[in-house]
């Protein structure tokens, strides 16, 4: 399955932050919509980073900054894998693994247009009692 259909199939909605956003913002968010982590964008949209759980963490655990006094910029990930809508669901499966990553941004055009997550791996091989070998969007990347 091409991962512009499966993001259609479940209707994403694409929540993002800002350079200039406050962690504690930046914290909200992704409380409030369950997720992860998100894109960063720059003031024209263009994909500059991703903020993850773990990056908040890491960077508070190390500085101790109060989240009002953090940014956005200060913490995120900068480099960024990315994948095209016509990229295998299968594809980012094996990406996320091999990089060690949760979280993968698809880019068109320039522009994020979603994100798979591991959950959304997860999802799909639910389907098939956990045997993703059963699963035929996952199966080849099972191999």
């Amino acid at each position: 399955m091409k991962i512009g259909a499966y993001l259609q199939n479940i209707d994403q909605k694409l929540v993002t932050c800002r350079l200039g956003d406050t962690a504690r913002q930046a914290a909200v968010t992704l409380r409030e919509h369950g997720i992860g982590a998100m894109p960063v964008l720059s003031a024209d949209g263009t994909l500059v980073g991703m903020l993850s759980e773990r990056d908040l963490v890491a960077y508070f655990a190390r500085e101790g900054s109060a989240l009002e006094d953090l940014k956005v910029e200060d913490m995120l990930t900068k480099s960024v894998v990315f994948m095209s809508p016509e990229a295998d669901l299968a594809d980012a499966m094996q990406t996320m693994n091999k990089h060690g990553f949760r979280h993968i941004p698809i880019v068109a055009d320039g522009k994020v247009v979603g994100v798979v997550s591991i959950r959304d791996v997860l999802a799909l091989a639910i389907e098939t009692d956990g045997d993703i070998a059963l699963h035929p969007v996952l199966a080849v990347a099972a191999r």
